[in-house]
């Protein structure tokens, strides 16, 4: 399977407005497949909260904390520049994530929260959807990124437990499992979503698993994705998956009662599906 390569005139576009305004973007910092894709339709997925992880999960391209390096503070400004670009690219729809940011005591999530209420003033009708760390599992950064109003909050499970020392060090399937189900008690009336990756040395079963207990946490949207090395020092592919699989997933997601799925080899958890039609 290949993913085409396109650098028509958005995709420039898009690489020098991001460029300009020295925004983030998880397309580029995470080495995304889609890149040219998206770029191409004038989409991205900003990144907040600087460039620098405090985590150092095996998967990810995202560039983990060097010792000594001081790592910035919130910073309006940041968020200022992503409202402009939103503006200025005409878009109708917002993914926002960030790095992990342990060294901040609420988890960077008013920076979050700062980010949707700057959005929504742009445009009334502007739909946004948040992808967030886990917070440390606390409940106030939580609840204080929820009653901001995302249209959609999403926070990744990524894997099997079974895989997640190797995967996640320093994060807990569990304590991602209560992100959602306390997004879901906070705000009733906001979609929850989230997303998993296979090929890292998981079963069929075990992917199987892993969405009974996503539904049983009140996830409304799922994605399922194949894992992709995305540098010479993140895991190898164990396996690359059929496409004949990432059907079955389909199916699952969809006995399961998941309002909305997008199971396939290209899906990233960054994906805007059409959440707006989504009723929760």
């Amino acid at each position: 399977m290949k993913q085409s390569v396109r650098t028509n005139e958005d995709f420039q576009e898009v690489k020098r407005l991001l460029s300009g305004h020295g925004i983030n973007t998880v397309c580029q910092s995470a080495r995304c497949p889609n890149i040219y894709d998206c770029f191409s339709r004038k989409k991205c997925t900003f990144l907040i909260l600087g460039n620098f992880c405090t985590r150092d999960c095996k998967f990810c391209a995202v560039e983990g904390r060097k010792e000594g390096l001081m790592l910035p503070a919130p910073d309006r400004a940041e968020l200022l520049a992503i409202k402009d670009a939103v503006g200025r690219l005409g878009s109708q729809e917002v993914v926002v994530t960030s790095v992990t940011r342990d060294d901040l005591l609420d988890g960077g999530s008013g920076h979050f929260a700062d980010c949707i209420e700057i959005l929504k003033s742009l445009r009334p009708h502007l739909k946004i959807e948040v992808l967030v760390p886990d917070f440390s599992g606390n409940e106030g950064s939580i609840d204080k990124v929820v009653f901001a109003g995302p249209d959609v909050f999403s926070h990744n499970i990524e894997t099997v437990p079974r895989l997640y020392n190797r995967v996640r060090p320093g994060a807990d399937y569990k304590r991602s499992l209560s992100v959602l189900k306390r997004a879901r008690q906070s705000g009733n009336a906001i979609a929850t979503k989230s997303g998993l990756m296979v090929g890292l040395g998981e079963t069929k079963g075990e992917v199987f698993e892993a969405m009974e207990d996503l539904k049983a946490a009140s996830c409304d949207i799922i994605t399922i994705g194949q894992y992709l090395r995305p540098g010479p020092d993140c895991l190898d592919v164990e396996e690359f998956v059929h496409p004949d699989e990432f059907m079955k997933f389909s199916e699952r997601a969809e006995d399961l009662g998941f309002k909305q799925f997008s199971c396939s080899p290209f899906t990233r958890s960054s994906l805007t599906l059409h959440f707006n039609n989504v009723k929760v």
